[in-house]
Protein backbone atom coordinates (compact mmCIF):
# COMPACT_ATOMS: atom_id res chain seq x y z
CA UNK A 1 0.00 0.00 0.00
CA UNK A 2 1.21 3.48 -1.09
CA UNK A 3 0.26 6.61 0.43
CA UNK A 4 1.19 10.18 -0.07
CA UNK A 5 2.34 12.62 3.10
CA UNK A 6 1.22 15.48 0.95
CA UNK A 7 -2.63 13.52 0.48
CA UNK A 8 -3.93 13.32 4.22
CA UNK A 9 -6.78 11.49 3.19
CA UNK A 10 -4.47 8.10 1.90
CA UNK A 11 -2.54 7.71 4.87
CA UNK A 12 -5.47 5.86 7.38
CA UNK A 13 -5.82 3.09 4.59
CA UNK A 14 -2.12 2.56 4.28
CA UNK A 15 -1.00 2.74 8.47
CA UNK A 16 -4.32 -0.33 8.63
CA UNK A 17 -2.53 -3.14 10.53
CA UNK A 18 0.67 -1.55 11.49
CA UNK A 19 2.17 -1.21 14.72
CA UNK A 20 5.30 0.51 14.32
CA UNK A 21 6.09 3.64 12.55
CA UNK A 22 9.69 5.31 11.09
CA UNK A 23 8.79 8.92 11.08
CA UNK A 24 11.23 10.92 8.08
CA UNK A 25 10.43 13.60 5.88
CA UNK A 26 12.31 14.64 2.73
CA UNK A 27 14.20 18.07 4.32
CA UNK A 28 12.00 20.30 3.08
CA UNK A 29 9.53 23.20 3.97
CA UNK A 30 6.61 21.02 4.58
CA UNK A 31 8.31 18.81 6.98
CA UNK A 32 5.91 20.06 9.82
CA UNK A 33 2.77 19.08 7.81
CA UNK A 34 3.60 16.09 6.80
CA UNK A 35 4.83 14.54 9.62
CA UNK A 36 1.63 15.99 11.63
CA UNK A 37 -0.52 14.34 9.03
CA UNK A 38 1.19 11.17 9.64
CA UNK A 39 0.89 11.50 13.81
CA UNK A 40 -2.08 12.14 13.50
CA UNK A 41 -3.21 8.89 11.13
CA UNK A 42 -1.19 6.78 13.27
CA UNK A 43 -3.17 7.85 16.32
CA UNK A 44 -6.12 7.17 14.42
CA UNK A 45 -4.86 3.45 13.21
CA UNK A 46 -4.04 2.72 16.79
CA UNK A 47 -0.02 2.18 15.92
CA UNK A 48 1.70 1.36 19.03
CA UNK A 49 4.87 2.98 18.41
CA UNK A 50 6.82 6.33 16.03
CA UNK A 51 10.34 6.38 15.84
CA UNK A 52 10.85 9.76 14.35
CA UNK A 53 14.53 10.82 12.90
CA UNK A 54 15.45 13.68 14.45
CA UNK A 55 18.75 15.16 15.02
CA UNK A 56 21.68 15.01 17.04
CA UNK A 57 23.05 18.71 16.18
CA UNK A 58 21.58 21.37 18.31
CA UNK A 59 19.75 23.65 15.59
CA UNK A 60 18.72 26.38 18.05
CA UNK A 61 15.58 27.32 16.38
CA UNK A 62 16.62 27.71 13.22
CA UNK A 63 13.87 27.19 10.02
CA UNK A 64 14.82 23.64 9.77
CA UNK A 65 14.57 23.02 14.07
CA UNK A 66 11.05 25.03 13.94
CA UNK A 67 9.75 22.61 11.26
CA UNK A 68 11.04 19.45 13.40
CA UNK A 69 9.78 21.10 16.46
CA UNK A 70 6.19 21.34 15.25
CA UNK A 71 6.26 17.84 14.20
CA UNK A 72 7.89 16.80 17.54
CA UNK A 73 4.72 18.53 19.56
CA UNK A 74 2.59 16.55 17.73
CA UNK A 75 3.70 13.66 18.72
CA UNK A 76 3.79 14.73 22.50
CA UNK A 77 0.32 16.48 22.30
CA UNK A 78 -0.76 12.48 20.36
CA UNK A 79 -1.58 9.46 22.91
CA UNK A 80 1.16 7.35 20.69
CA UNK A 81 4.15 5.80 22.30
CA UNK A 82 7.33 7.47 20.44
CA UNK A 83 10.93 7.87 20.73
CA UNK A 84 13.47 9.74 18.58
CA UNK A 85 16.47 8.84 16.35
CA UNK A 86 18.74 11.36 16.73
CA UNK A 87 21.64 11.55 14.35
CA UNK A 88 24.46 13.68 13.46
CA UNK A 89 25.26 15.11 9.99
CA UNK A 90 25.08 12.33 7.97
CA UNK A 91 27.87 11.30 5.88
CA UNK A 92 26.25 10.43 2.40
CA UNK A 93 24.43 13.76 3.04
CA UNK A 94 26.91 15.82 3.88
CA UNK A 95 29.48 14.77 1.50
CA UNK A 96 28.01 13.48 -1.68
CA UNK A 97 26.90 16.61 -2.17
CA UNK A 98 30.47 17.58 -2.96
CA UNK A 99 31.34 15.29 -4.95
CA UNK A 100 30.75 17.97 -8.51
CA UNK A 101 33.04 19.98 -6.83
CA UNK A 102 35.81 18.06 -5.94
CA UNK A 103 35.95 16.93 -9.73
CA UNK A 104 35.59 20.38 -11.19
CA UNK A 105 37.82 22.25 -8.67
CA UNK A 106 39.69 20.04 -6.86
CA UNK A 107 38.30 20.72 -3.44
CA UNK A 108 35.32 21.48 -1.19
CA UNK A 109 33.23 24.60 -0.25
CA UNK A 110 31.34 25.51 3.05
CA UNK A 111 30.96 27.86 5.38
CA UNK A 112 31.83 25.61 8.34
CA UNK A 113 34.73 27.30 9.58
CA UNK A 114 36.56 25.14 12.30
CA UNK A 115 33.73 23.96 13.54
CA UNK A 116 33.89 20.13 13.96
CA UNK A 117 30.67 17.40 13.36
CA UNK A 118 30.66 13.60 14.51
CA UNK A 119 29.55 12.37 11.28
CA UNK A 120 27.82 8.86 10.60
CA UNK A 121 27.09 6.82 7.76
CA UNK A 122 23.65 6.41 6.85
CA UNK A 123 24.10 2.67 7.23
CA UNK A 124 24.87 2.52 11.06
CA UNK A 125 22.02 5.39 11.33
CA UNK A 126 19.84 2.95 9.52
CA UNK A 127 21.08 0.05 12.02
CA UNK A 128 20.04 1.98 14.64
CA UNK A 129 16.88 2.79 13.70
CA UNK A 130 16.65 -0.61 13.04
CA UNK A 131 17.32 -1.50 16.38
CA UNK A 132 14.37 0.63 17.74
CA UNK A 133 11.54 -0.22 15.57
CA UNK A 134 12.08 -4.01 16.71
CA UNK A 135 13.10 -3.63 20.25
CA UNK A 136 11.59 -1.96 23.24
CA UNK A 137 12.79 1.94 23.38
CA UNK A 138 12.11 4.12 26.24
CA UNK A 139 9.51 6.32 25.66
CA UNK A 140 9.98 9.45 24.64
CA UNK A 141 13.50 9.66 24.93
CA UNK A 142 16.31 11.26 21.97
CA UNK A 143 18.64 8.04 20.79
CA UNK A 144 21.48 10.44 19.38
CA UNK A 145 23.47 8.36 17.87
CA UNK A 146 26.80 9.68 16.13
CA UNK A 147 30.45 8.79 14.41
CA UNK A 148 33.20 8.18 16.18
CA UNK A 149 34.99 10.79 15.87
CA UNK A 150 34.08 14.67 15.35
CA UNK A 151 35.98 16.37 12.49
CA UNK A 152 36.68 19.41 10.63
CA UNK A 153 35.92 19.99 7.14
CA UNK A 154 39.67 20.82 6.64
CA UNK A 155 40.42 17.70 8.37
CA UNK A 156 37.47 15.70 5.98
CA UNK A 157 39.18 17.43 3.32
CA UNK A 158 42.83 15.68 4.47
CA UNK A 159 41.15 12.33 4.84
CA UNK A 160 39.92 12.13 1.15
CA UNK A 161 43.15 13.62 0.23
CA UNK A 162 44.89 10.66 1.08
CA UNK A 163 42.28 7.84 0.05
CA UNK A 164 42.59 9.80 -3.27
CA UNK A 165 46.25 10.20 -3.11
CA UNK A 166 45.83 14.10 -4.73
CA UNK A 167 45.05 17.06 -2.76
CA UNK A 168 41.61 17.90 -2.04
CA UNK A 169 41.19 21.45 -0.31
CA UNK A 170 38.39 23.11 1.97
CA UNK A 171 37.84 25.95 0.74
CA UNK A 172 35.65 28.57 3.75
CA UNK A 173 33.50 31.12 2.28
CA UNK A 174 31.25 33.83 4.09
CA UNK A 175 27.83 32.50 4.56
CA UNK A 176 26.08 35.09 2.56
CA UNK A 177 29.14 34.48 -0.21
CA UNK A 178 28.37 30.39 0.07
CA UNK A 179 24.61 30.95 -0.36
CA UNK A 180 24.85 32.98 -3.33
CA UNK A 181 26.92 30.13 -4.65
CA UNK A 182 24.68 27.31 -3.69
CA UNK A 183 21.62 29.80 -5.85
CA UNK A 184 23.77 30.38 -8.39
CA UNK A 185 23.92 26.78 -8.78
CA UNK A 186 20.23 26.36 -9.02
CA UNK A 187 19.04 25.95 -5.53
CA UNK A 188 16.23 28.23 -4.53
CA UNK A 189 17.26 30.06 -1.26
CA UNK A 190 14.85 27.98 1.31
CA UNK A 191 16.86 25.45 -0.47
CA UNK A 192 19.90 26.18 0.55
CA UNK A 193 18.88 27.39 4.34
CA UNK A 194 17.18 24.35 5.09
CA UNK A 195 19.09 21.67 3.32
CA UNK A 196 22.69 23.53 3.88
CA UNK A 197 23.26 26.78 5.51
CA UNK A 198 21.61 25.63 8.69
CA UNK A 199 23.80 22.47 8.83
CA UNK A 200 27.09 24.28 8.90
CA UNK A 201 26.00 27.19 10.69
CA UNK A 202 25.45 24.98 13.28
CA UNK A 203 28.65 22.92 13.01
CA UNK A 204 30.74 26.74 13.19
CA UNK A 205 28.77 27.19 16.54
CA UNK A 206 30.57 23.90 17.63
CA UNK A 207 26.74 22.32 18.00
CA UNK A 208 27.56 19.17 15.96
CA UNK A 209 30.99 17.76 17.81
CA UNK A 210 28.68 15.35 19.82
CA UNK A 211 30.23 11.86 19.62
CA UNK A 212 28.17 9.08 21.21
CA UNK A 213 28.74 4.89 22.11
CA UNK A 214 24.84 4.45 21.06
CA UNK A 215 25.26 3.04 17.86
CA UNK A 216 27.24 0.41 19.35
CA UNK A 217 25.15 0.30 22.58
CA UNK A 218 21.87 -0.39 19.82
CA UNK A 219 23.47 -2.87 17.34
CA UNK A 220 26.54 -5.04 19.19
CA UNK A 221 29.14 -3.06 16.63
CA UNK A 222 30.83 0.48 16.83
CA UNK A 223 30.12 2.88 14.03
CA UNK A 224 32.07 3.34 10.79
CA UNK A 225 35.24 5.83 10.63
CA UNK A 226 35.38 8.09 7.95
CA UNK A 227 38.25 6.79 6.25
CA UNK A 228 36.67 3.70 6.25
CA UNK A 229 33.48 5.28 4.67
CA UNK A 230 35.90 7.55 1.98
CA UNK A 231 37.55 3.98 0.54
CA UNK A 232 34.41 2.17 0.59
CA UNK A 233 32.68 5.29 -1.65
CA UNK A 234 36.02 6.60 -3.16
CA UNK A 235 35.18 5.48 -7.00
CA UNK A 236 32.03 8.20 -6.27
CA UNK A 237 35.01 10.99 -5.84
CA UNK A 238 37.56 10.13 -8.46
Amino acid sequence: MVADTDRPETLPRALDGVKRVFLVSPMDGRIDVRERAVTEAAEGAGVELVIKLYGAVKHRGDPLDRLHLASLQALRDSGLRWALLSANSVMETSLFGQIGAIKQTGAMWGCAGTGKVGLIAADDAAAAAVALLIGEPEAERSYEVTGPEALTMTDVADRLSRVLGREIAYNDLPEEEFREMLVQQGMTSEQAEIGVIVHFRAWKRGDAELVTNTVGELTGRPPLRLDEWLRQHQAAFV
